[in-house]
């Protein structure tokens, strides 16, 4: 056979398994149709899955009718299973006549603590959530498809009752700040680890090391999120832990917990698609600003839309999904466009009757400007009209009170600056994961997964002569000053893994799950820095620029570990979970060996007693179930950060070497043990939940970069010499007040306590990991205290308002809030029309704000009052508020406590009688996001620049510095299921 005739019969017979079943399948087998519906209201279910004989790779779902057709399915008698999230697992008896169709109902009971669902993440395969002893949080497609948000971190914000999710700036595609369970690290960054499909993702959440400059200080501005820009179309569920006890099996990376990603595989039947279309406007959140022209001058009411569609469909041998989306914005932010394009696509296939084949694609770009912002200096916007400092430009800094005359002038000179600003960031990333589950008896699983992520962005800065002199940089005639920056970041992220999973059952009421597998991952961040000086005007590229020059870095690790966890439950009654994962990295030092991290977990399902059940009716508490672990989760070393090196310098056009890093031999991951304890109680009859939960977790090992004796000569070097603690509690709730057919009601709530301090640093002198310098206010770690403390000046003031005394150094506040949490509401009408909200809150953290010390000291009226009058009066002031203003940085320090409504919406689902033609299915609906919020602050106490001074440093905010506030949009969406 020649090559193509083996491509023609290949695509032939792939084509012959799309097709529908032959007459001779058909006198064999039947369909199953029916309708799944809430038990108590009687209101349709969709999105329910449906499959038969413990199948669950021929799997269907029920449409927004909650109707489901089960097609190809053998005669004889057969057991259908149904799952929901948020309802117990139904199974139902249904006999199936060859060529014929066989009709059930299906009523689903509310299971609000939803232990019935199998989820995966932390578990090495797949298991029930009531048999673990540690917190999972799901969020299911129903919650993805309705949400407004235009990135993972965004949509997470409100579901995650555990989490704390801040977006720092209202610029796309910047740095968000995820926190769980505290700051374990004051070198690691905070931001979990990203799975898609079982592939490691990027998740830098931080400055690159080799990026564009547009803050002055890199640290203290918007940098460019990799979480940003993964894709949120075809999104299954997403599921997260925390750290601790729940991560141990991801080893030496996990320590800030995990977020997997699951993707939409595709159900056998019909083709099935949809069409969305999401149209709406950004405008700026105002109420922070100084000034009412601000607004004028910067914002506008941007136009955005979004369009996305997909398909859906096979049959039992082959499925197949594919979304893909676009968007275009205007931004809040005057000349702020920005756009993303993207698509995803998956194919399932069996293998035989054991084996399955699961493989997706996604690709993703993005580009967006970038405004000069935070410490960036000269023409920063927000600094200049915000901060006073229009001053320097011959401006009054009163802009409210400017003439009209003077005001137009102000008008054109800011539209040049943001018209000839060139600061842009591109992104491109594309995924890849290929899974084979190969089942070779009941109770053995198998599957190996492996897996690409590889995402491109090059961030590029063009400063123009022109632009230097409409903002008074150069004078005029200037064409020597030009300057070109091109900033490029290659991320290639390898994951492969393997396991297997054995289910025992000894006699009824014992059973047993283990699973072992080992995984390896490889992550290669290669940077290039190139620029150019003395460019001309309109040149795009460096040829030909007077001075050019470039650096380039690379960072490479990987990790390999394996691991083995059991779980041993007596009737589901007491269960017991033990595991152990085993890793090696290329980080650790070479006299570091493999590293083992144990977790341990028991359940009391005390809900079940029989001796329970006589003291307290199932009216009042449904279930109780107790649980407790302990367990230990890592954080590698940056790479290379263990080895010696020599550092080359060039000077005279000839090589010079000197010492570079001394290197650590003994360098090992930071540990971070926690222990852990919790109930979970249904109450009610199911119509309320309450999840009450406690953790102290320890890091020990904690990476410091030290400074060498003196006589050493050597430079400073990583060392674990450090000991950080986070405790707290975790409450969460749930309550459906009403439930019937005409109006459902459901309330949800969280409620978190965090303390932080750093126990020990082996004697390291304290050291600033944010801010600014000594003189201002830095985020400093010492023993004793938070990581990343608010560190400054403290001016003491007696009754009169002078100062008595001025302590140097001084504890000013935390970044970190001692308590947070969100809550949410869902009310439903009728079957077709819903209405939700959702919000959270922070209380007990402290922020630093330049904006208003700059106001005070540039002398902007209606800022007299920020220092008494009487202070800075007395000598050695004298008047000056220069001289006063940075020994008052107490002053400069605010709380930043805060109650955010994130978005309410109004969803409704047209009645199938006005569908239009060939439509099965539309919804409409409204959203507002971030309608509305309470802030203790006189400032934006979100707007909080993250603050890492290097590449996947620890970011703990705590300074408001010229920067925008994220949007509030309002949103109208259409759509359409075919």
């Amino acid at each position: 056979m020649t090559r193509r005739s083996r491509w023609f019969a290949a695509l032939v017979g792939l084509a012959l398994t799309m097709l529908p079943s032959s007459p001779l399948l058909a006198q064999t087998t039947g369909t199953i149709t029916g309708r799944v519906t809430d038990e108590r209201s009687g209101i349709p279910l969709a999105n329910a899955q449906i499959y038969t004989d413990a199948n669950r790779d021929r799997v269907t779902r029920s449409d927004a009718e909650g109707r489901f057709r089960l097609t190809e399915v053998a005669a004889g008698a057969r057991i259908v299973s149904v799952r929901l999230i948020g309802y117990s697992n139904k199974t139902v008896n249904a006999t199936v006549t060859a060529g014929q169709s066989t009709t059930i109902a299906v009523q689903m009971a509310v299971q609000p603590l939803d232990l019935d669902a199998v989820v995966v993440t932390g578990q090495g395969g797949e298991i029930s959530k009531r048999r673990i002893a540690t917190t999972v949080d799901v969020v299911g497609r129903e919650k993805i498809e309705a949400s407004p948000a235009k990135r993972i971190d965004e949509l997470l914000q409100t579901n995650l009752p555990g989490a704390q999710i801040r977006l720092t700036s209202g610029q796309p595609g910047t740095t968000s700040i995820i926190r769980t369970r505290g700051i374990t690290s004051v070198s690691n960054n905070s931001t979990p680890v990203i799975y898609v499909d079982g592939v490691r993702m990027d998740n830098l959440n931080t400055i690159a090391t080799l990026g564009m400059n547009v803050s002055g200080v890199r640290a203290q501005g918007a940098a460019t999120s990799a979480i940003a820009d993964l894709p949120m179309d075809n999104i299954e569920r997403i599921e997260f832990i925390p750290g601790g006890a729940a991560t141990t099996l991801y080893g030496s990376d996990a320590a800030n917990g995990v977020i997997q990603i699951f993707t939409k595989r595709g159900t056998a039947g019909a083709t099935k698609g949809y069409f969305e279309s999401r149209l709406g406007y950004d405008t700026p959140q105002t109420q922070f600003h100084f000034f009412d022209r601000t607004r004028d001058l910067l914002y506008r009411n941007g136009l955005t839309q979004t369009y996305s569609a997909g398909i859906e469909g096979g049959n039992n041998t082959v499925t197949y999904s594919f979304s893909g989306n676009a968007r275009s914005s205007q931004s809040h932010r005057v000349y702020g466009d920005n756009r993303a394009f993207g698509f995803r696509n998956a194919i399932s296939a069996n293998i035989g009757s054991k084996a399955k084949y699961a493989g997706t694609f996604s690709y993703n770009e993005t580009d967006s400007p970038r405004f000069r912002n935070g410490n960036a200096g000269g023409y920063t916007s927000l600094w200049v009209l915000e901060a006073g400092r229009s001053s320097a430009f011959g401006f009054n800094n009163d802009i409210d009170g400017l003439n009209d005359a003077d005001y137009a002038k102000l008008q054109a000179f800011v539209n040049d600056g943001e018209r000839l600003q060139d600061n842009r960031v591109f992104t491109r990333a594309f995924q890849t994961s290929h899974r084979i589950d190969y089942d070779p008896v009941k109770s053995i699983k198998t599957h190996a997964t492996f897996g690409l992520n590889n995402r491109f962005s090059k961030e590029r800065s063009i400063v123009t002569n022109e632009f230097l002199i409409a903002t008074k940089a150069f004078p005029a005639g200037t064409t020597d000053r030009g300057s070109i920056s091109n900033f490029e970041r290659g991320y290639t992220g390898f994951t492969f893994d393997i396991g297997g999973q054995h289910s025992a059952a000894i006699g009824s009421d014992l059973s047993i799950v283990t699973s072992i597998g080992a995984q390896l991952f490889r992550n290669d961040d290669v940077q290039v820095q190139y620029t150019a000086t003395n460019v001309r005007d309109g040149q795009q590229t460096l040829a030909g620029a007077g001075v050019s020059q470039s650096t380039d870095l690379a960072y490479r690790v990987a990790n390999y570990g394996i691991f083995g966890q059991t779980n041993i439950s007596y009737r589901e009654r007491y269960t017991m979970e033990l595991g152990v994962r085993t890793d090696k990295n290329t980080a650790f030092g070479t006299n570091t060996g493999a590293q083992t991290y144990p977790k341990v977990g028991l359940v009391y399902a005390l809900g079940a007693e029989e001796w329970f059940r006589k003291i307290v009716s199932e009216d009042i508490v449904s279930d109780l179930r107790l649980r407790s672990a302990f367990g230990v989760a890592g954080q590698f070393p940056q790479p290379f950060a263990n080895d010696r090196t020599v550092a080359i310098n060039s000077f005279n056009g000839q090589q010079a070497a000197t010492f570079g890093q001394p290197g650590n031999i003994n360098l090992k991951p930071e540990r971070t043990g926690t222990r852990e304890f919790g109930a979970d109680l249904a109450l009610f009859r199911n119509r309320a939940t309450l999840g009450l939960g406690g953790y102290s977790s320890r890091t020990v090992d904690a990476l410091i970069t030290a400074p060498p004796a003196p006589s050493t000569g050597e430079v400073s070097q990583v060392t674990n010499v450090g000991e950080i603690s986070n405790k707290g509690l975790e409450l969460r709730a749930t309550a459906t007040p009403l439930s019937g057919k005409t109006f459902r009601l459901s309330l949800n709530g969280s409620y978190n306590t965090l303390k932080n301090k750093v126990l020990n640093l082996r004697g390291t002198p304290p050291f600033a990991i944010s801010g600014y310098g000594a003189s201002t206010v830095q985020g400093m770690v010492q023993e004793g205290y938070p990581v990343g403390y608010l560190r400054g000046s403290n001016a003491i003031f007696d009754a009169s308002g002078k100062i008595t005394e001025i302590k140097l150094l001084q504890y000013l506040g935390k970044p970190m809030p001692d308590k947070f949490g969100n809550f949410g509401a869902q009310l439903g009408i009728g079957s077709r029309f819903n209405v939700s909200a959702s919000a959270d809150y922070q209380f007990g953290a402290q922020a630093q704000s330049f904006d208003k010390a700059f106001r005070y000291l540039y002398g902007v009226p209606r800022t007299e009052n920020y220092v008494p009058a009487a202070a800075l009066a007395q000598a050695p002031y004298n008047g000056s508020r220069a001289a006063i203003w940075q020994q008052t940085m107490n002053l400069w320090v605010e709380n930043t406590d805060y109650v955010a409504l994130r978005s309410i919406s109004a969803d409704y689902r047209i009645p199938e009688n006005f569908l239009p033609r060939g439509a099965k299915d539309m919804r409409a609906s409204f959203t507002v996001v971030n309608p509305w919020r309470w802030a203790s602050s006189s400032f934006d106490p979100e707007t909080d620049l993250s603050s890492a001074t290097t590449q996947g440093g620890a970011a703990v905010g705590g300074f408001n510095y010229a920067t925008d506030g994220n949007p509030r949009s309002f949103l109208l969406t259409l759509r359409f299921g075919f």
